[in-house]
């Protein structure tokens, strides 16, 4: 037997062994694996730009989300200030405040980070004022 016979016959036999294997119930699947492999050898650069666009996209998201909380935020202080002088306000009103209100709560829940201190104290007294209208019915 020389070098030939030995590398043809071996490569022959190693490709009837993976294609079996790929085509078996038997969950190792070689040639799916090398091509996954040279697939991502080819397409390194492009995967690495999706990723980077991909970061850009949640930092983006994350920065609208902070704003989204910060004008939430700016929404309850301000119907706050507007209540505290003494200003009615409608049923609609209050629930479209104490929407923002559950969102801004679950923002701030989920980012420890976010300074909340500042509207603490508002949402709880908007919430006490909105159960006093109901009970007295005195919305505007």
């Amino acid at each position: 037997m020389n070098l030939k016979e030995i590398l043809w016959g071996g490569g022959g036999a190693l490709f009837t062994i993976a294609t079996l294997l790929e085509i078996s119930r038997i969950k190792i699947n070689p040639w799916s694996a090398l091509f996954r492999f040279i697939g991502r050898c080819i397409n390194a650069e492009l995967i690495a730009k999706v990723k980077s666009m991909e970061d850009r996209q949640v930092k983006s998201d994350e920065a609208r989300e902070k704003k989204d909380a910060v004008d939430m935020r700016n929404r309850i202080l301000l119907f706050g200030d507007e209540a505290r002088r003494g200003v009615k306000h409608s049923e609609e009103h209050f629930n479209q405040v104490l929407e923002d209100i559950t969102d801004y709560e679950l923002y701030c829940s989920k980012h420890p980070e976010f300074p909340n201190e500042k509207a603490v104290i508002t949402c709880r007294r908007i919430k006490e004022i909105y159960e006093k209208c109901l009970i007295d019915k005195d919305f505007l």
